[in-house]
């Protein structure tokens, strides 16, 4: 994956009224919200891996909430790869984080 693929979008979705998916990753601001799950419906595919899937979620909710600039850093991947891993490790947060894959995974030329 490319970081091109995090950098900041615009746009006026209203996918999701109450903003369950950016509230799990503490993102406020209708801007940053909008932006969030923008990024999750274009990066998640349903083909991807839970880790693939987690990680491009945490990356989206991090290039939303500090700009895309912080995915540029050499420890960058060991920051996803915490976040992930412990949200995975969490029953309640990896349960609303599988939702949200689910919510915004859109099917690719693998099983369309």
């Amino acid at each position: 994956m490319q970081d091109k693929d995090f950098q900041q979008v615009s746009t006026t979705s209203k996918r999701s009224a109450g903003h369950e998916p950016a509230l799990l990753f503490g993102i406020k601001g209708e801007e940053k919200v909008e932006a969030f799950e923008k990024m999750l419906s274009e990066l998640l595919k349903l083909s991807d891996t839970i880790p693939e899937a987690m990680n491009k979620m945490v990356k989206a909710a991090l290039a939303c909430e500090f700009g895309s600039s912080i995915l540029d850093g050499k420890k960058s991947s060991m920051m996803v790869k915490s976040i992930s891993g412990s949200i995975m490790a969490d029953g309640e947060l990896r349960r609303q984080a599988l939702l949200v894959i689910d919510r915004f995974a859109k099917a690719d030329e693998l099983n369309a």
